[in-house]
């Protein structure tokens, strides 16, 4: 039996037993060639496929040639079926009948001896759809992304990338943070009254004349304030109703990642790891199980056979009364639906009985997941929710309450249990009389739309059609990966080279970055799966528009001419031309735009404020009161090594640096030390760039004496054990040394407007 990992080989070996041999094909065992596009566009797109790792193809065929059946077991998705078939093909399949394709969405010795016992055939269009969408990324990608390079940086091979679906998603991000840049608030203003005859409460205002109240100033709350001191405050109605609330589907791909990024802070991709490793297994009292069922779904269906086993178990962990009446089901945005919902594999498996088996993180995700299951056949929650409506002249004020009655599926799900709403309504009587106890206005300000969060994310490109379940983490840590945006408190902000590289694929390849286009192409694959369209078909439709543009661009480049320029408010130190922005190693400089006849150059100015306004730079220095001071040009300090002058602190494409003032002249350097000493040797820690990893790290300058380093920015020497650097982390100050533990409170940050409910 051929399997997609090794862990999972592991777990089927020892519930198969002697007689069977489980190894892993370590995912895709062929892929497209690296080393030019891997496409052949004339002969209808046919894929050049070559072995990825020759050493693990000839254990396989050598495990093969032993084996009376050869059982495919990938995973039961489009990229399983390309691996089961790619398996098929590189392995002898002379004699066909030794081959045979089974699927399993959980890993347990019942359900796997079960699949054994139904062996089917691959399935050629879903394998079709794989390779349709991978020649699809691999044209944007590879034919794209060196005009985006060569356009923002000057060289084809800078690394800057576009893909067909990270570039929507990144548009996503940058035009909600244009929509803030662009927002103007407006004042308008609510009012509570507090009233009563007895026990008082309070009432909102909810209609003047009729409509919704239009308080845009003080003085309109005045005047109406006037008016209410004159009139008569009688209760119009009052009524009491019992509302109920349904528990949510159990978990998809998109929402397990929405909900585990806004309960348990994870990333998509953090989620999706230990949701991997739940539905390969852990080791056990009874043995290697594993917990869940296929985390890649986006089913809400659920066997029969685990429905019955969870309403056995609700009846008799929580009673009867717990029960739904009668069996739910959630129906699925999708007709079709190979998996089941994401659930636990056996229910009776608590959280509470597995959590000594597990990492922290992995029992959170797992709790997460099981009572999300348990909640779907669990009975309704009750409230009692009364309601009075109190005139006022031409105003309507509204007061009301809720209570919970019956708990029903929150006795389960305690992460979204509500407290008693709104607020105390006494007993009242149509007609009543009420005294005007209190008015209490308020004064708002209408907010711009919330930033994405890595959850709200999700949510869009799920909404919007755009992706699928098993790209989604994918897409969020790709584009944060490469510099295209960054995570701040919680949301995603573009960076610069965000907006740049937007801008660039909205001008020239508009449809790498349109919604619909992209959702219309998701569903173009999913009918090809389905058998309804023809992979070439959908190639030709794609490559025909795409061709056009992409020759205009190139053609662009080719004479010499930058299709794409970013001109700046700073004029050349030598030729007076403006100066235009230019990206190295994802970092922003500027160079004369009169490149080749100017090959000026210098680094963005540190502590300024930039301004990036159609598709131009305007850099100004930064408000006294705003943001952190402005570097000095020269540092006193420091001598420059060579000839002893002053040093500048520059920024070069390994990050920033002290350079000689006389450059180019004299070329001695310095690191840029950040005034804190090595916990080793005591030398000064250093800032350094990896060009590898595309980030900031630091470490001693007496490297590679000295072996300290430390991805963090280094704050002090530690005081507790002087063997650590101190460093940011969720507003603390913790040693980097993990044997002291030492951790330092720190001021907390400004609170930022809450980011927007996956839910």
């Amino acid at each position: 039996m051929i399997v997609e990992s090794p862990a999972k080989s592991r777990t089927i070996g020892r519930y198969l037993g002697r007689g069977f041999k489980v190894v892993s094909s370590m995912g895709h065992v062929r892929d497209l060639l690296e080393t030019s596009l891997g496409v052949d566009i004339e002969r209808g797109f046919e894929p050049h496929l070559v072995i990825k790792d020759r050493r693990v193809v000839k254990k396989l065929r050598e495990e093969a040639a032993r084996a009376s059946v050869i059982y495919l077991a990938t995973d039961n998705d489009r990229e399983g079926e390309a691996i089961a078939y790619d398996l098929f093909e590189v392995l002898d399949h002379q004699d066909k009948r030794r081959f045979q394709r089974i699927v399993f969405n959980e890993i347990t010795k019942k359900v796997i001896l079960k699949a054994i016992e139904q062996p089917g055939e691959i399935d050629l269009a879903r394998v079709e759809a794989q390779r349709a969408r991978r020649i699809l990324d691999r044209l944007v990608g590879y034919l794209v992304s060196p005009l985006l390079s060569k356009s923002l940086s000057g060289s084809r091979y800078e690394g800057l990338s576009a893909g067909r679906v990270q570039s929507v998603a990144l548009r996503l991000i940058v035009d909600r943070e244009r929509e803030i840049q662009a927002f103007k608030p407006e004042e308008y203003w609510t009012l509570e009254v507090e009233l009563g005859d007895g026990a008082p409460f309070r009432a909102e205002l909810v209609k003047v004349k009729g409509k919704k109240p239009a308080l845009g100033s003080r003085e309109a709350v005045d005047a109406l304030l006037e008016e209410l001191g004159r009139a008569e405050f009688l209760v119009r109605s009052v009524t009491e109703e019992e509302q109920t609330r349904t528990p949510p589907p159990p978990f998809i791909t998109s929402t397990l990642q929405q909900a585990a990024s806004s309960l348990l802070k994870f990333s998509p991709k953090r989620t999706m790891d230990l949701a991997q490793q739940l539905y390969e297994g852990v080791e056990l009292e009874e043995g290697h199980e594993g917990l869940i069922t296929y985390m890649r779904t986006d089913s809400t269906r659920v066997s029969a056979e685990a429905q019955a086993e969870l309403r056995a178990f609700i009846k008799e962990e929580y009673g009867a009364e717990y029960l739904s009446p009668e069996v739910r089901f959630f129906k699925s945005k999708k007709a079709q639906d190979a998996h089941e919902a994401i659930r636990p594999t056996a229910v009776a498996r608590t959280p509470e009985s597995v959590k000594r088996f597990l990492t922290r993180d992995q029992y959170r995700l797992y709790k997460l997941i099981w009572e999300r299951f348990v909640a779907t056949q669990m009975a309704e929650a009750r409230y009692s929710r009364r309601k009075a409506e109190v005139g006022a002249g031409d105003c309507l004020f509204q007061a009301t309450g809720s209570r919970l009655e019956f708990e029903g599926f929150l006795k389960v799900l305690k992460l979204q249990k509500l407290a008693d709403e709104g607020v105390e309504v006494p007993d009242l009587k149509a007609g009543e009389r009420l005294r005007l106890l209190g008015a209490f206005p308020e004064q708002h300000f209408t907010e711009p739309p919330a930033r994405y969060s890595e959850a709200g994310l999700v949510k869009a490109l799920e909404e919007k059609g755009i992706g699928r379940p098993s790209t989604y983490a994918t897409i969020v840590s790709t584009i944060e990966e490469r510099g295209y945006v960054q995570k701040e408190k919680g949301v995603l902000r573009p960076t610069l080279l965000g907006f740049v590289a937007t801008d660039f694929l909205k001008r020239y390849f508009p449809l790498t970055v349109e919604e619909g286009f992209t959702a219309k192409m998701e569903e173009s694959l999913d009918r090809i799966s389905e058998g309804e369209l023809s992979r070439l078909d959908v190639l030709q439709g794609f490559y025909g528009p795409f061709e056009k543009q992409l020759a205009k661009v190139k053609r662009e480049v080719q004479d010499g001419r930058s299709p794409f320029r970013v001109l700046t408010d700073q004029e050349c130190d030598k030729c007076g031309a403006p100066m235009e922005l230019r990206f190295w190693k994802g970092k922003a400089y500027l160079g004369c735009s009169r490149y080749p006849e100017c090959k000026n150059t210098k680094p963005l100015p540190e502590g300024v404020e930039v301004a990036y306004v159609d598709q131009k730079l305007l850099v100004k220095a930064a408000p006294p009161s705003e943001g952190p001071p402005s570097a000095p040009a020269v540092e006193p300090k420091l001598r420059c090594p060579i000839c002893g002058g002053p040093m500048v602190l520059r920024q070069g494409k390994f990050g920033r640096f002290y350079g000689c003032k006389d450059y180019p002249k004299c070329k001695g350097t310095r690191p840029y030390t950040i005034g804190v000493p090595c916990p080793l040797c005591g030398a000064e820690l250093v800032e350094r760039y990896s060009p590898k990893a595309r980030r900031v790290f630091y470490g001693c300058s007496r490297y590679p004496e000295c072996s300290f380093i430390t991805n963090a920015r280094p704050v002090k020497l530690c005081p507790k054990c002087a063997q650590g650097v101190l460093t940011e982390r969720k507003g603390k100050l913790v040693c980097s040394n993990k044997e002291c533990g030492y951790i330092e409170a720190q001021a907390e940050p400004e609170p930022e407007r809450r980011a927007e409910e996956p839910f």
